[in-house]
């Protein structure tokens, strides 16, 4: 349970960065500690050091994704009660990289027409539940090491009214440069796992529904993402300046002895 509610909240904000308007400069988020006092959560984001990545930028965008910080963002268990920001010098973690995967399928034996409201009891209760069910079947998987956590993203309606289509996102992290953990690998643990894509838990499924894609994800600084100092930036415009000039002058002396031969 510890380490399920600590991946739950990594995994949920990672993706409230991932979808705000400083989510070019965003790395990765990491929960490091739960205490005890309510729940108190220790995590640690990291951000490139250019851009406007400020305390106060990442503190208004936390504001406005989880309404304020007073919402239910991490489901019906847990509402924040208060947040602190402070700005740190460490290091991200190296070759690290955690990569998304959307998770779609068709829920055939639950009727989408109880769940038209997004905002009801029965539609977060439904979503919660659903997200169970996607944690539960990864985290007793061989991928269990890697899981982060999943989100569902919303519930829709099909040409069916006993069915429900379901949008979700599946977190791992992944060593850097890794190319067998793909979105076959992802399809395959789910479809051993729910019954050859029939069943998950009290859920039924249509297996011809299921479609699994990679999701754009965001990595930590790994060895080919070391950014340039500044002074670096500076001296390589300064070359291409004296490069300019040197070609400029050579152009003129090359126009000058052309004459003076003619």
């Amino acid at each position: 349970e510890y380490k399920q509610l600590m991946g739950s909240i990594s995994n949920e904000l990672n993706q409230l960065f991932q979808q705000s308007f400083i989510s070019d400069g965003f790395k990765i988020c990491a929960v490091t500690k739960l205490r005890i006092g309510s729940i108190i959560v220790d995590c640690k984001c990291y951000f490139h050091s250019a851009g406007n990545n400020s305390k106060d930028a990442v503190k208004n965008v936390f504001q406005q994704e989880t309404q304020n910080a007073t919402s239910q963002w991490l489901g019906n268990r847990f509402q924040i009660m208060s947040f602190t920001i402070e700005a740190v010098a460490d290091k991200p973690p190296h070759m690290l990289k955690v990569k998304n995967f959307a998770v779609n399928f068709t829920i055939i034996n639950l009727p989408y027409k109880n769940m038209k409201n997004p905002k009801s009891e029965v539609y977060q209760k439904t979503k919660a539940s659903i997200k169970d069910e996607l944690n539960h079947l990864y985290q007793r998987s061989d991928l269990n090491k890697s899981f982060l956590g999943c989100l569902v993203k919303n519930l829709r309606p099909t040409s069916n009214e006993t069915q429900t289509d379901v949008s979700s996102i599946c977190a791992f992290a992944v060593e850097f440069g890794s190319r067998t953990f793909d979105k076959n690998l992802v399809y395959d643990i789910f479809k051993n796992l729910t019954h050859n894509a029939s069943l998950m838990g009290k859920y039924s499924l249509d297996n011809n529904s299921i479609n699994i894609n990679v999701f754009p994800s965001t990595m930590a600084a790994g060895p080919s993402e070391q950014e340039l100092p500044y002074w670096a930036i500076i001296l390589i415009c300064f070359s291409v300046l004296l490069g300019s000039i040197f070609f400029f002058l050579l152009c003129v002396l090359t126009a000058v002895w052309v004459k003076r031969r003619a």
